[in-house]
């Protein structure tokens, strides 16, 4: 695991936090629990490879290809994954309603690390690999960036404080 606190500096984090606010194409997904269908509770957006097909909880996200301002990101994100990310998962957090619940991201087809580059307002992220019996928890803050391993289960949980709005784009290789 590796934290960068400053990756993005602050001109760079706001002009591309305000692109991916008022540009991307977010959507709400659904998703079955206990036989009955919930909205996810965040936005998504996707862009990778054209023909990649990005396959989590029964769903399908198929790569378009990358928009430039992300296109560019991705040879800086490379220097720190020692990979070539082609496919970036973006969630967007509105409020501190919004969460992510503990998972792993390992689904087939997945290899190697996830960067995750963080913007908007601060949030405690957590880490707990399996032998561990308590979990690490990070402040991922404006402009960070943490590279870590995807089948270590992981969270953003809901917070009672007041929270502004929050996108992560989470870069990866897929197979």
């Amino acid at each position: 695991m590796k934290y960068l606190p400053a990756f993005l500096p602050p001109p760079a984090s706001a002009r591309l936090f305000g692109w991916l606010l008022y540009a991307v194409p977010w959507q709400q997904e659904t998703i079955v629990l206990f036989g009955r269908e919930t909205k996810v509770p965040r936005r998504v957006a996707w862009f990778g490879e054209a023909g990649l097909d990005y396959r989590y909880s029964g769903r399908s996200h198929p790569g378009t290809g990358w928009p430039e301002p992300l296109d560019a990101l991705r040879a800086r994100i490379e220097q720190e994954l020692g990979q070539t990310p082609n496919f970036v998962l973006l969630n967007r957090y509105r409020t501190g309603a919004d969460s992510m619940g503990w998972h792993r991201d390992d689904e087939a087809g997945c290899t190697g690390d996830i960067a995750s580059l963080s913007l908007g307002a601060d949030r405690t992220f957590l880490l707990r690999p399996d032998c561990a019996s308590r979990s690490t928890r990070l402040v991922l803050e404006h402009g960070s960036l943490l590279v870590f391993d995807g089948r270590v289960r992981h969270a953003l949980p809901k917070t009672r404080r007041a929270a502004g709005e929050r996108v992560n784009l989470t870069f990866r290789v897929l197979q």
